[in-house]
């Protein structure tokens, strides 16, 4: 579960504010929250992810306080390419795996399991760099779920993708919602986001309303 209340945020360096008042996203569902261009979804994304740190209000993983909650428990998808580019599939993974303390032995099992929505088994010798938009999005995802985070946050979900991407999106939240796995996406594709989210909110200069 994500439960926000009394958010804000000052950006001062860009004259802006994140304001959310209430919401909340119960556990194994999808909450969509659709914007346009620079109205703060990747800033929004930031903040609930614990990327960007300090803040007024409360955000709550769980039952506990964003600021106390173990990274584990969080997966955050943003909206560019953060990998690191000269590495394979199979280094950044069992780097990250390393990282969150999990055995190299869920590396085979998450591709296995992941590959029944898009196949990716031959993308696991291949560099980052050398991936399609397509493709880096879907090895995104993959990543952001490598160590079976409670909650998942992505920012543009459907970037990189085309329409007829949108069911394996939807076929994928549908699997982490029913193991339990929270889903907050944010997007200015409303028209998918309607297709693979339960409930919908709107971000409006910064304001999720």
């Amino acid at each position: 579960m994500i439960k926000i209340r009394d958010l804000k945020r000052n950006f001062q360096e860009y004259d802006f504010e994140i304001n959310c008042q209430n919401l909340t996203v119960d556990t194994g569902t999808v909450c969509g929250v659709c914007g346009r261009t620079a109205s703060g979804k990747t800033l929004f994304s930031q903040v609930v992810s614990g990327v960007i740190k300090k803040y007024s209000g409360s955000i709550e993983i769980g039952m506990t306080e964003l600021s106390s909650t173990y990274r584990r428990k969080i997966g955050y998808l943003p909206f560019k390419n953060i990998l690191y580019n000269d590495l394979t599939l199979k280094e950044m993974s069992l780097f990250l795996l390393t990282q969150y303390k999990v055995p190299e032995s869920e590396f085979g099992l998450k591709i296995e399991w992941f590959s029944q929505f898009y196949d990716i088994k031959d993308f696991v010798e291949r560099r980052i760099s050398s991936l399609s938009d397509g493709q880096l999005q879907y090895i995104k995802y993959f990543i952001s779920l490598i160590h079976s985070p409670s909650v998942l946050i992505i920012d543009e979900p459907f970037n990189g993708l085309g329409d007829e991407s949108v069911d394996h999106v939807r076929s994928l939240f549908e699997e982490v919602n029913r193991k339990g796995v929270t889903v907050l996406a944010l997007s200015s594709h409303e028209d998918h986001l309607k297709k693979s989210a339960g409930s919908i909110h709107y971000i409006i200069e910064g304001k999720i309303e």
